[in-house]
């Protein structure tokens, strides 16, 4: 069963961008440490959903450059989120056809583990270049990414969304 039955206006480009804005926004307030692990990265969730359902628009290329920018921005390794996002980007761009159509609950469960992915590789590249492991809170943002995929698609979609012609 489809995720809605209605059909959607075509999305602007313009709106894409304001999204990504907004997400990097999202990632580079300053939380403070505790609350920073507890939220799901924006700009992986945002990625995600725009590969998932505009891939004509949104893909590999997008996926490393807002890395890139957010490694320069964020001060960390340089790549580390590139390599993680255009990893798990591809994932979605391989099956965005049959992910379109399943329910946003079954949605949520194949973007979980790609969100996981998304950390394991930057706490690997950490590793590698001597940092110490964050611990083991740090793989909790996913898991409530994983809970706001959702409410993050019904928002998504509320300005692509046609009006329904009043009932006779």
């Amino acid at each position: 069963m489809p995720v809605s039955r209605q059909l959607l206006k075509p999305v602007k480009l313009s709106f894409i961008v304001l999204t990504f804005l907004v997400g990097l926004v999202l990632d580079l307030v300053p939380w403070g440490p505790g609350m920073r692990q507890m939220l799901p990265d924006s700009i992986a969730l945002l990625l995600l959903y725009w590969c998932m359902n505009q891939p004509s628009h949104v893909g590999v290329g997008w996926a490393f450059w807002l890395g890139l920018t957010l490694d320069l921005a964020d001060g960390n390794t340089f790549g580390q989120h590139s390599l993680a996002y255009v990893a798990s980007c591809y994932l979605v761009l391989s099956r965005h056809r049959q992910l379109a159509m399943f329910p946003l609950w079954q949605q949520a469960i194949y973007i979980a583990p790609l969100l996981l992915l998304n950390q394991a590789i930057m706490v690997a590249v950490r590793l590698v270049t001597g940092a110490p492991f964050p611990g083991w809170s740090y793989f909790v943002g996913p898991l409530i990414g994983m809970l706001a995929w959702p409410l993050l698609s019904y928002l998504l979609q509320i300005p692509q969304r046609k009006e329904k012609p009043a009932e006779l």
